[in-house]
């Protein structure tokens, strides 16, 4: 019985996402920029997966950059910054991923002013954000998905707030940014209804290859500090990793054809955990959230106790973000920003969840979360 249970960190390679990646590897040896017969092959799959992507998420292909991952992406829109003659100031939620948060030093250093949103039980008042927007304010960065917990911010909403200051201050365009990491392949993402200037996802977490992602960006004027050999239109310089290009395509048309399917039994897998776990807090809200998250707290117990103790009996599941699992402090940034009892917060563990779990696995899963805390209460 497969006891993984940390989806949200990473999903298991799709076989046919697989499949795609050794096919690729083997037919399309030559680097996509050369310009012999070999190369003019790679560089036609390069765009055809491209176009490909483009489609998915209902966008242009010229908006469509192939990185590393979300957190290579992230790090394209914020570095940019750092061209501009003028330092200004960034509005960031308190719950953004590590990746996000990261640059708070940075670019406070570097003379930006850097305003944390909070996000009382995981959601942001688009309102609340409005009123932290000044005359300087160069660019907002809001997840659609928190990884943490799994809410749902409404895009829309946000969006809609920064264009009315916009429109009312007379102040130029503002960058909006979104870390969509956690929610492609798993809830609808329609790029053109977002309605942002650029977002970031990675392959991985959508039963994809690691190591590889998109961002989407609308900006001609991004610019990234990495130069190189001007590939990816100078925004990602290398040589693109074409085999992983390949199956993060096939992977990505796997999960938005089944997106419905998997949502349904997602959905019935987090019900049935909830009921199971109803003795316990349940930090993720019911409604707007991401049915492949379900973060819990078993408060006789450390995190990283309960995580090891979890581990112990053969299931995988998280204290934090993987992403900022051995760094305390990010994770408690989150918490803060949501305003969570701390007792809880410490005490919390994230359970991510895939189509592939099955409902044996989770009453297993639950059975071993109860037993746990009954004894240590």
């Amino acid at each position: 019985m497969s006891g993984y249970f940390d989806n949200a960190a990473t999903t298991v390679m799709s076989q046919s996402a697989l499949q795609t990646y050794v096919e690729t590897a083997r037919s399309y040896p030559a680097n996509p920029s050369s310009s012999h017969s070999e190369g003019r092959r790679a560089a036609a799959l390069l765009s055809q997966s491209r176009e490909r992507v483009a489609s998915l998420l209902k966008t242009e292909s010229e908006h469509i950059t192939f990185t590393a991952g979300a957190t290579e992406a992230n790090d394209i829109i914020l570095s940019s910054l750092l061209w501009r003659p003028q330092s200004g100031q960034v509005v960031f939620s308190g719950i953004e991923h590590s990746s996000i948060l990261q640059w708070n030093q940075l670019l406070a250093h570097l003379g930006w002013t850097v305003t944390t949103v909070a996000a009382p039980s995981g959601f942001i008042d688009p309102q609340q954000l409005a009123a932290a927007l000044t005359a300087k304010t160069r660019l907002v960065s809001v997840m659609l998905v928190n990884n943490t917990v799994g809410t749902i911010q409404d895009i829309g909403a946000i969006r809609s707030a920064v264009r009315r200051f916009e429109s009312e201050s007379g102040q130029p365009p503002i960058h909006i940014h979104s870390d969509a990491t956690q929610a492609l392949g798993k809830i609808d993402v329609d790029l053109a209804h977002l309605g942002v200037d650029s977002a970031s996802f990675s392959a991985h977490k959508f039963h994809g290859p690691r190591g590889v992602g998109i961002l989407y960006n609308t900006k001609a004027s991004t610019q990234s500090l990495s130069r190189g050999g001007g590939q990816e239109r100078g925004l990602r310089a290398g040589t693109e990793n074409l085999p992983a290009i390949a199956a993060m395509v096939t992977a990505l048309e796997e999960a938005i054809e089944a997106l419905e399917e998997n949502r349904r039994t997602v959905t019935a897998l987090n019900t049935l955990l909830r009921f199971r776990l109803r003795e316990l807090p349940i930090i993720t809200p019911e409604e707007q959230s991401s049915p492949y998250i379900l973060t819990i707290a078993i408060p006789s117990l450390p995190s990283e106790v309960g995580e090891r103790m979890l581990s112990d009996r053969g299931f995988s599941v998280s204290a934090g973000s993987a992403c900022s699992h051995n760094v305390r402090q990010k994770g408690a940034m989150v918490h803060n920003a949501m305003r969570l009892d701390s007792r809880l917060a410490e005490s919390s563990l994230r359970i991510s969840l895939s189509p592939d779990n099955t409902t044996e696995e989770c009453e297993a899963l639950a059975e071993a979360i109860l037993t746990i805390h009954r004894n240590h209460r």
